[in-house]
């Protein structure tokens, strides 16, 4: 039996860090896609493939190591289900050094293909919810807001709690530009919320601020106000920056995208300190897509309207 799933990377427009305790977000799944393929096997053998490396073991001796531990974790969740081993292959259209969400992106694909293997019938809103209590279980934190966009693809509003994942139908053109450097969520979470135990009102009002940015942003996308999303992209940048994640490298960034005429807004994408600046509409003039950085480049991007998907099942 063999089982192919799909699910696209994603990145966040608004609502950075007040996701995190209940606020809104909003997040767009890109058509770079991560593919997994499941063979199943006679035997009790699991192997697992992909440009990261090799790795294998046996259904009753499962461990959550790197740089598989997201599907290790499924494989463990699951493990008194499984009758056989199998083999698992992953395939990337994009590098785990950009900000793509390439874990949540495998967490989702991996989860697809399991269910439709053990015959589960999950919900789009239970697939959500399994994959982002998954990421939490691996990395210590996680809104499930990348989640979210690559199980139901195209921009979605997300909330964690009263849960909220509602595709929106609105289409843009992106831009995205990588940084030449990442520093990982957790890390980037931890400083800030390091810092700002000192200054714990300013940061509650920071983050009231992000998400209300977060909700007029949603509104406007469900208007099709392109301008209005655009300029609250710019005011939550202001935010982003008084949290500390900025660099002078993004700033340059974002400085120079703001010049281009076509590009309604410019943000950091993410928790910061390295890795996107996302900005909405595209570059026109080819001299603003050089950037003059080590390292920085434009990574060609589109929305993605579908999100994941089993190939050849007809699994969803």
């Amino acid at each position: 039996m063999l089982i192919k799933a799909s699910a696209p990377g994603s990145i966040m427009l608004l609502g950075e860090y007040s996701v995190l305790y209940e606020g809104y977000a909003l997040v767009c799944a890109v058509e770079k896609r991560i593919h997994v393929q499941l063979t199943l096997r006679t035997d009790d053998q699991i192997e697992l493939i992909s440009s990261l490396g090799t790795h294998k073991t046996k259904l009753t001796q499962l461990e959550i190591i790197p740089p598989f531990q997201f599907i290790l974790a499924i494989f463990k969740k699951f493990q008194k289900y499984l009758q056989q081993g199998c083999t698992l292959t992953v395939e990337s259209e994009f590098s785990e050094h950009i900000g793509l969400a390439s874990s949540a992106a495998v967490t989702v694909a991996t989860l697809a293909a399991f269910t439709h293997w053990l015959h589960l019938s999950y919900s789009s809103s239970q697939l959500i919810q399994e994959a982002r209590s998954i990421v939490q279980e691996v990395q210590g934190l996680g809104s499930g807001a990348d989640v979210a966009a690559c199980v139901l693809g195209g921009l979605v509003a997300y909330r964690t709690q009263p849960f909220l994942a509602k595709k929106i139908d609105f289409i843009s053109p992106i831009t995205l530009v990588y940084s030449g450097s990442k520093t990982p969520t957790v890390t980037a979470v931890n400083k800030v919320e390091t810092f700002f135990s000192r200054y714990p009102q300013l940061y509650q009002q920071l983050l009231h601020a992000i998400d209300e940015c977060a909700q007029q942003g949603i509104a406007a996308a469900e208007e099709k106000d392109v301008r209005a999303l655009g300029q609250l992209m710019n005011i939550q940048q202001g935010l982003m920056d008084a949290l500390g994640v900025n660099t002078p490298t993004l700033r340059y960034i974002i400085e120079k995208l703001r010049l281009q005429s076509t590009l309604w807004g410019a943000k950091i994408s993410g928790s910061g300190l390295g890795d996107c600046v996302v900005a909405l509409g595209a570059i026109s003039d080819p001299e603003l897509s050089q950037f003059a950085v080590e390292g920085a480049k434009e990574i060609p991007v589109a929305v993605a309207t579908q999100g994941v998907y089993c190939e050849k099942t007809g699994c969803h």
